[in-house]
C-alpha cells in the first residue's frame, strides 16, 4: 500500500495546480474499473485491487479538491457535478466493508460541501454576446462589462479558443457575472 501512497504523492508533486491534478486522478479512475460513459463501475480483474485504488483516488481527489480555489460558482458547480458519479459509484461497490463505507461517506459529505459552501459565495459565469457583425477590442468590451479595461486578460483566458484576434472581437464569450 505504501507503494501506492507514493505514487499519488508524486503525482501530487508533478501536479501542482489542483485542478490540473483532480482532472489527472478522474481519469485515474477509469483506469481502475470505473466507466465515465455509464457512471457505473465495471468488473476488474482483481476487484479487491481495484476498490482499494479507486478509495485511495477519491481521497486524493478529496484533497485536492480543498486545495482549489474557484474563480465562480459555475467552476465549482461544474466540479461538483463530476466528482457526484465518481463518489456515488463507488460507494454502490458490493466489495466495501462498513468501515470502508462510512469512510468514504465522510469523505463524499465533507467534499460535496466544501465545494458547495465556498462556491456559493462566488459570481456564476454567464453568456456575453457580441454581435457577429462588430468587432470589438478586447479592452473596450472589459471595460463595458466590468467598467476595468485591465480585465481583458481574464476574458481572453476564459475564452481563448473563441477569441480569434483581441482587436476583433465578434462571439459570444463567457464573463463573470458582474452582478
Amino acid at each position: 500500500m505504501q507503494s501506492i501512497i507514493d505514487i499519488m504523492d508524486n503525482i501530487t508533486a508533478l501536479y501542482p495546480d489542483p485542478v490540473q491534478r483532480l482532472s489527472v486522478f478522474i481519469g485515474m479512475m477509469g483506469r481502475v474499473g470505473y466507466d465515465s460513459t455509464s457512471r457505473t463501475l465495471v468488473p476488474t480483474m482483481n476487484e479487491t485491487t481495484a476498490t482499494s485504488l479507486r478509495i485511495v483516488i477519491l481521497s486524493y481527489i478529496g484533497a485536492s479538491v480543498s486545495q482549489i480555489e474557484f474563480d465562480s460558482s459555475s467552476q465549482a458547480e461544474n466540479i461538483l457535478t463530476s466528482l457526484k458519479p465518481l463518489f456515488e459509484a463507488q460507494m454502490g461497490d458490493v466489495n466495501l466493508d462498513s468501515q470502508a463505507f462510512n469512510r468514504l461517506k465522510r469523505l463524499y459529505a465533507k467534499t460535496i460541501a466544501d465545494i458547495s459552501t465556498r462556491g456559493s459565495v462566488l459570481p456564476q459565469v454567464v453568456e456575453f454576446y457580441v454581435d457577429p457583425t462588430d468587432k470589438i477590442p478586447l479592452p473596450v468590451l472589459a471595460q463595458y462589462i466590468y467598467q476595468d479595461g485591465s480585465m481583458a486578460d481574464d476574458i481572453l483566458l476564459r475564452n481563448n479558443s473563441k477569441i480569434i484576434h483581441p482587436l476583433f472581437v465578434n462571439t459570444i464569450l463567457e464573463v463573470i457575472n458582474n452582478g
